[in-house]
């Protein structure tokens, strides 16, 4: 039972948690027993009516379809496996309570730098604790030697496989909360136990500032400033939280930005007029971009890729000065189904010099600029650069309009024109040629809380895979379209998938919602 079995634990009990803010005083008090330098803490701030969130997620579809590969009759049947293990069914409130828990208050875990990883319980019966605490030791580790080790004022109860061998299990009672560790983290329990008040997570006033502005959520971790595990990422600190109920699971990141100042800008958004009204009504995933496309420049090389990097630099193209600077909040584009995919060739590669994406989606984009003059003179400009990439961008006349027709080893391209104060872009031609007739007028101005917004539409996307035609499927359309329409029958409560991104004030803040069509608690399904 180590550092990943306790991660299990908390995770497993985080779904049963119903939802936050039921108690005040207990958050106050898990926060309190939980150290401020720690690299990572978890909470669950409530246990009180423990297996709604669980019994939700069995109720999934996919969790259904999935488990039989796993070898378990139902969703049910893998998670009665899973809390087994557990040694505690963690749905069902009066368990808890027979294994010595209170439901009414919360749990944590905590990571410290050392790498070491420790649990924090709510205790209602001592003794009953230690009973079940011992059945996990006998039974999961083999340990059944009970010991004691006392530091300071703290006792340590422990459990190992004979007298005289490193502990396997321990913990320590403090205050109403047990503290509970495997293997070499046994040896910091006692410190856990009698924190100060300054070495308490209440005493971090960052924390507090988000807790206060995250309203109800069933689980959060809080990564403190200097925390090792952000420092591979842009954040000072990061507060992260999950809630789930039957029309959504939803997951918040917020965190303090200390990474370049022009990309932080680039993720706040500005006032912008909505164009996505000329995007076509079959897409499938849309996308909006509202920031200063000026501050992506630090990634544009990223972005685009060495080789057309290397492409525009040798060419002369200045990509941040020609091109970023050149758009104005508001662009947007989206994917549609193609209409007749290559589905009997199954997964396609993702590498571009083997397979054409636009076989599969069409691709629809519109992007305002700030001066309509400088758009044909950069397209002209890239398509001199184009043969450097293995590309080739020809101008032509389609219907009176000008465009940049793009073509390459594997078919046609992305193809480009402007359109008074925008570019339109799109995949194949017949995409674009709907974008410059649409004779859509775009929306007022106004700013977008999120500088980034992409969505799949879940449903959008089921509907057109079983509408295509018989000959998408090939010859083996017999079994690969059944086969399809039995993955989209199991996931069909999943709804959509929205991604969402921003800053201002110098937090980021960012948002993954998978909507859910679930039956509310206590309803009887369709």
């Amino acid at each position: 039972m180590r550092a990943a079995r306790l991660a299990v634990l908390v995770a497993v009990l985080a779904a049963g948690c119903s939802r936050c803010g039921t108690k005040a005083g207990a958050e106050a008090g898990i926060e309190r027993v939980l150290p401020r330098n720690a690299v990572a803490g978890v909470v669950v701030p409530s246990l009180e009516r423990s297996g709604e969130k669980l019994r939700l997620l069995e109720q999934v579809k996919v969790a259904g379809f999935v488990a039989p590969l796993q070898g378990f009759a139902s969703a049910r049947a893998f998670a009665d496996a899973l809390v087994g293990q557990l040694g505690v069914d963690v749905r069902n409130p009066a368990e808890l309570a027979k294994a010595g828990l209170d439901p009414a208050r919360g749990l944590a875990a905590a990571a410290l730098l050392t790498g070491d990883a420790y649990l924090v319980l709510p205790v209602k019966d001592a003794a009953a604790l230690h009973a079940r605490l011992e059945g996990l030791a006998v039974n999961r580790l083999g340990a059944g030697a009970a010991g004691e080790q006392t530091v300071g004022r703290v006792v340590v109860k422990t459990f190992s496989r004979q007298q005289g061998q490193p502990p396997r299990l321990g913990y320590a009672l403090a205050d109403g909360w047990a503290f509970v560790a495997a293997d070499a983290a046994i040896a910091k329990l006692p410190q856990a136990a009698s924190l100060t008040d300054v070495d308490r997570l209440t005493a971090d006033a960052q924390l507090t500032k988000a807790r206060a502005s995250a309203g109800a959520v069933d689980v959060y971790a809080w990564f403190p400033s200097g925390s090792v595990a952000l420092q591979p990422t842009p954040l000072l600190n990061a507060f992260v939280t999950a809630t789930l109920t039957p029309s959504a699971f939803t997951v918040d990141v917020t965190g303090q930005w200390k990474g370049a100042p022009e990309l932080l800008a680039a993720l706040e958004a500005r006032p912008a007029r909505d164009v996505a009204v000329a995007l076509p009504a079959d897409a499938f995933l849309t996308g909006r971009y509202t920031g200063d496309a000026a501050g992506l420049g630090a990634l544009a090389k990223a972005a685009v890729g060495p080789l057309l990097a290397r492409a525009f630099d040798e060419g002369g193209l200045d990509v941040r000065a020609e091109v970023l600077e050149q758009l104005e909040p508001g662009a947007v584009f989206s994917l549609s189904l193609a209409d007749r995919p290559p589905m009997d060739r199954g997964v396609p590669s993702f590498d571009v010099r083997q397979t054409n994406p636009c076989a599969y989606v069409h691709l629809s984009g519109v992007a305002p600029v700030k001066q309509a003059a400088v758009v044909m003179p950069t397209l002209e400009k890239v398509a001199a650069l184009a043969p450097r990439f293995g590309a080739r961008l020809e101008r032509q006349q389609r219907d009176g309009k000008e465009l940049f027709f793009t073509t390459w080893s594997q078919g046609q391209g992305v193809h480009f024109a402007p359109k008074g104060a925008t570019v339109v872009f799109a995949s194949p031609v017949q995409r674009l040629d709907a974008l410059l007739a649409s004779p859509a007028a775009p929306g007022p101005m106004a700013t977008a809380a999120h500088a980034v917004e992409v969505k799949v539409d879940l449903v959008k996307l089921s509907g057109s895979v079983r509408a295509l035609p018989e000959s998408a499927w090939g010859l083996g359309g017999f079994a690969l379209k059944p086969t399809t329409v039995r993955w989209l029958d199991a996931t069909d409560d999943l709804r959509a998938v929205t991604l969402r991104l921003g800053a201002e004030g110098g937090v980021v803040k960012g948002r993954l919602v998978l909507s859910l069509g679930l039956p509310a608690p206590g309803a009887k399904a369709p």
